[in-house]
């Protein structure tokens, strides 16, 4: 016998689908969700429009999974808060720019290696701006121009400064988007167009960067520090510059064009690890969907495992497994990807497998 509690509660959800979807049954489950059965009489993502406000006064999020030819719709207690529109002051965006475009060319000019020898150095530390503020914005806007393209609403990047601490003076930037995406393939299509457009940006200002370093070797004191390599820049170094680019008892400093190309590709390289809400996650959940977590977790993992190579990845294992564990789902569950998806899906794992730096800074 069901509860009278429970009727009223499934009379009210069923009311709040009129128009919406015809229901043919539905059930209760032990976390307090209930899921109805049935056929949408809209289209998915107005059917979403309609319910998210509908079911919040109830105390539900509504969430659509593929049953068979049919959906099923799974109301989820709790409300889960959504921008109604990305309002952002523009200016916000161009004092975040203007103050990472700052903290990036004072991190790039300086130079010295102790305190009483710092100096700054303007020239390289605007080339060094230059060529790692275009890789970002090249990476963000390949994000926002496809997904506006493919109607997602999404805000202009805003840009992350970080002087000083941070390797290149910035944390990247971020798109703050209104609502999830449509389907698996807008998914993908957006995921995927961030780091390929950074990446053929930044290879060529790599191979840049490397024909105008001074090759001249010096010796090296103990406990310098060295950049790691990724197997691109790994090849690309020893194409330009023979073995003294991953030589360690002589050393060569690349140019500022060339270290800001390096930083480029080792952002794109983490921006693809397949976990959680990374550019990788966004790939691998179009990819499988739920199952998705589980490579999110077997990354964590890796994450732990590499912090024995390098410290830094501790952090990343922390941070991942905070944020990155799960993957929001899509609107559309059915939408099957084309081949054409598959392809820039295998692109943007290849791009992975090639920028990723498993040692970024080690020490002699």
């Amino acid at each position: 016998m069901i509860k009278p509690d429970r009727l009223v509660q499934i009379s009210r959800l069923k009311g709040a689908v009129v128009g919406v979807m015809d229901i043919d049954g539905y059930e209760f489950h032990a976390n307090n969700a209930v899921s109805l059965r049935g056929r949408l009489v809209v289209p998915l993502a107005e059917a979403m429009q309609l319910l998210e406000p509908r079911f919040a006064p109830l105390g539900y999020t509504p969430h659509f999974e593929a049953s068979g030819t049919d959906y099923t719709l799974i109301a989820v207690p709790g409300v889960t808060p959504r921008m109604r529109e990305v309002v952002i002051n523009p200016r916000l965006n161009v004092y975040l720019f203007l103050a990472t475009l700052a903290s990036v060319t004072l991190t790039g000019g300086l130079e010295g290696a102790t305190i009483e020898t710092l100096s700054f150095n303007l020239p390289h530390g605007l080339m060094f701006a230059a060529t790692l503020m275009s890789i970002l914005v090249a990476h963000e806007m390949g994000h926002y121009v496809v997904g506006r393209l493919r109607g997602a609403k999404t805000s202009w990047p805003l840009f992350l400064p970080l002087p000083l601490i941070s390797l290149g003076g910035t944390l990247g930037a971020v798109i703050v988007q209104q609502r999830p995406f449509k389907d698996r393939r807008t998914l993908l299509e957006v995921g995927v167009a961030g780091p390929l457009a950074g990446f053929v940006l930044a290879v060529p200002l790599f191979l840049l960067g490397l024909y105008l370093t001074n090759g001249t070797p010096q010796s090296v004191p103990a406990g310098s520090s060295f950049l790691g390599d990724s197997l691109l820049t790994q090849v690309m170094g020893l194409s330009m510059l023979g073995n003294i680019y991953v030589s360690t008892t002589e050393s060569i400093v690349v140019h500022p064009v060339a270290f800001a190309a390096w930083i480029g590709l080792l952002i794109t390289g983490i921006n693809l690890l397949p976990a959680g809400q990374l550019d990788g996650g966004h790939i691998m959940y179009a990819l499988l969907g739920e199952k998705a977590r589980y490579v999110s977790y077997g990354v964590i993992a890796t994450m732990i495992a590499l912090a024995f190579v390098s410290e830094a990845w501790i952090l990343w294992a922390f941070l991942l497994f905070l944020f990155g564990r799960t993957h929001p789902p899509v609107e559309d569950v059915r939408t099957p990807l084309g081949a054409m998806h598959y392809l820039l899906a295998v692109a943007g794992i290849l791009v992975f497998v090639l920028t990723f730096v498993p040692r970024p800074l080690f020490m002699t």
